[in-house]
This record gives C-alpha cells, sequence and structure tokens, in this order.
C-alpha cells in the first residue's frame, strides 16, 4: 500500500511539473532565457570568424568579460588577434558604449542611432552584442507565446517578440527556446517592411559550472549573404570581478 501511494504521488508530481513548464507565458519564458544570459562575472575566450557572400573567411580572437552590477550590466570586449586589430577593445557600461581603436589612438563614444551599425565588419550589430552577450530581451520587447516547435528532435518555444522601443533596430524577432536549457536556438530579424533581415542559430549547448552555455552561434545576414560564427573556447566563472576591468583607462590598456 505504501509503494503504491509514493509511486502515485511521483506521478502526480511528475505530471504537476510538466503542466506547470508548459503553462509558462511568454514573459516568464523570456525572463529565464534572460537569467541565462545575464551570467555574472564571466570570462569567456572566442573566435569570430567572419564570412562574406563569396565564402572568404577571416579569424579574429577575443575576451569577452561580464558583469551585472546592481543598477547596470558591465561588458568588456578586447580583440587579441590578428596582428591589425589586436588591442581593438569595446566597452558597455549600462546604455553607454565606447570602442577603442589603437590605430587611431582614441576612444570613440558610441551614439544610440550607431548601435544599429555592425560590430566590427561583423553580422552582429552592437544591439545584438548587447542583448545576446549581456542584457537578455524583457527589458526591450512584449512578449507572445506561440505554437510549440521541434528544433532537431528539441521540443522548443515559439516566441514573438515586438519591440517596447522605437529606436530599436528590428520591428520583430521570432524566438525558439530549448524548453530545458531555456537557450534561444533560433532568433528570426525582420525588418520594418517586414522582411527577414537575419538569422541566428545556436549549437553545441553545454552546462559549465552549472550555467548553460551555447559553445557556437552562427548570425547569418538573409540579405547580404554573409555570416559570422562565434565559437567558445573557454569559459571561467569568478566570485567577482574589479570594478577596475570597466573603465576607460582599462580599455585603451592592450591585452
Amino acid at each position: 500500500m505504501k509503494k503504491i501511494l509514493i509511486l502515485t504521488l511521483i506521478m502526480i508530481f511528475t505530471f504537476g511539473v510538466f503542466i506547470s513548464a508548459d503553462d509558462l507565458t511568454g514573459k516568464e519564458i523570456i525572463s529565464r532565457v534572460d537569467q541565462e544570459i545575464k551570467i555574472d562575472n564571466k570570462l569567456m575566450e572566442e573566435e569570430m570568424i567572419l564570412i562574406s557572400d563569396s565564402g572568404t573567411e577571416r579569424s579574429r580572437s577575443l575576451n569577452i568579460w561580464n558583469k551585472q552590477g546592481q543598477d547596470d550590466e558591465k561588458m568588456l570586449l578586447k580583440f587579441t588577434e590578428p596582428a591589425n586589430i589586436k588591442g581593438t577593445g569595446f566597452l558597455m557600461i549600462g546604455d553607454d558604449m565606447w570602442l577603442y581603436l589603437p590605430a587611431l589612438g582614441k576612444i570613440k563614444r558610441i551614439a544610440g542611432s550607431a548601435k544599429k551599425g555592425n560590430f566590427m565588419g561583423s553580422d552582429l550589430s552592437y544591439e545584438d552584442m548587447e542583448a545576446l552577450g549581456n542584457t537578455g530581451f524583457l527589458d526591450d520587447y512584449e512578449v507572445e507565446k506561440l505554437s510549440n516547435n521541434k528544433v532537431d528532435d528539441k521540443e522548443t518555444y515559439h516566441l514573438k517578440l515586438m519591440p517596447t522601443d522605437k529606436d530599436l533596430s528590428y520591428t520583430k524577432l521570432e524566438m525558439l527556446v530549448d524548453k530545458d536549457l531555456f537557450l534561444p536556438v533560433k532568433i528570426d530579424y525582420y525588418t520594418n517592411d517586414g522582411k527577414l533581415l537575419k538569422t541566428l542559430r545556436t549549437y553545441d549547448h553545454q552546462k559549465i559550472s552549472g550555467h548553460n552555455i551555447a559553445m557556437r552561434m552562427e548570425m547569418e545576414n538573409v540579405e547580404s549573404g554573409s555570416k559570422t560564427i562565434l565559437k567558445v573556447y573557454k569559459v571561467e566563472f569568478s566570485d567577482e570581478l574589479k570594478k577596475e576591468i570597466f573603465t576607460i583607462r582599462n580599455l585603451e590598456r592592450g591585452v
């Protein structure tokens, strides 16, 4: 009798968890996605591969530091290879962004309108780097949950994201989110005329120190035919990253 009771309780608990997960609202789902993106005190070593519409490839190595403050998010990015861009850096503190170009020897502040431009010749805009690397999506988009889909045998949530800020680059995003990992596996970016502009796909999802990480991301520009691949080679989590890392002074320093 006791065994039957225990089995029944397990079935009820399992069924209840399944229902509650499936009943998540779009806002709750994107909030979970943001939790995975906004990991505090993180250092990543990556390779950025730029592929032109003709198939020509260029490779760049970079390091990215992330920190979640009480009032704002911080991100520092520095290129380490090749030699012609080594030391080039990008700093984000809240809504403020700066770019350092060693060849010019000066800091360039990135205006709000410039955030729509391509980041260092890639298919990712400054806005994309901000959302995917640090800030997430909830603060800038209204979210609607559509019908669920399957991607490579993975169950996903299908979300539609509509911007709440008229200054954002896109008029709509459609996102497929892995139900188990709460990571985007695909994001379609649409322009003002309703056309598909870009598609992001993520691969090789791994759990590192308790955090879900996409070790490979591919952003394809549907209009131009170019593509940018980001490969993560190393991820480190720290108890605390020094605040001095995220300063203009440090941005100007080498790698």
